[in-house]
């Protein structure tokens, strides 16, 4: 993949990466989660993460999906993550063309 392409790629994902983090701080809040408390459930299951390493990866959107499968999990909102996070990238992305 050349330069220019990476580039689109990454512009055109965008509105996908801002949706989840989106997500993820809004059911973080609604369910009155702190960092510390999802890097204590992660670590319930296996997963060893920080705080401070979360709220990086949430603030950069920069997380795989097998973590952000687990936080879903953690965080208990598997019934509506998707539907929701792909209403936003859509908002996002009709934002985006209107500019």
């Amino acid at each position: 993949m050349d330069h220019k392409q990476s580039l689109e790629n990454q512009r055109a994902l965008t509105p996908y990466k801002q949706a989840i983090a989106r997500y993820v701080r809004a059911s973080m809040a609604l369910k009155g989660v702190r960092y510390s408390d999802l890097a204590n459930s992660l670590a319930e299951r296996g997963v060893s993460v920080t705080a401070e390493n979360l709220r990086s990866k949430v603030s950069k959107c920069m997380f795989s999906a097998d973590l952000l499968a687990a936080i879903i999990d953690v965080l208990g909102v598997e019934d509506s993550a998707m539907p929701d996070i792909l209403k936003q990238a859509r908002e996002l992305q009709k934002q985006a063309t209107e500019k």
